[in-house]
């Protein structure tokens, strides 16, 4: 789970999205994930395969920063795209 902060610029789009999760049920930030879910599929995004191989490289990223110093990780990939050259 990521966390993110949004700030409404205006007000009243916040108490309106408020309200309308209290009268669902729902918290607010499901209503947002959905909202922004739609959005990204309405664009032509990733397809669910696609998504969870992005997903899977992002935690095995993850993994490896957090076995071994920044640095190192970063000095290997420049080695890596240099012998690609």
């Amino acid at each position: 789970m990521k966390r993110i902060t949004i700030l409404f610029d205006d007000e009243y789009i916040y108490r309106d999205l408020k309200a309308e999760a209290a009268k669902e049920g729902r918290p607010v930030k499901d209503i947002v994930a959905e909202a922004l879910s739609a959005w990204l599929a309405s664009r032509g995004g990733l397809t669910q395969s696609q998504r969870q191989r992005r997903l899977d490289a992002l935690r095995e990223s993850d993994a490896i920063r957090e076995t071994q110093p920044v640095r190192k990780v970063v000095e290997e990939m420049l080695e890596e795209v240099r012998d690609r050259d």
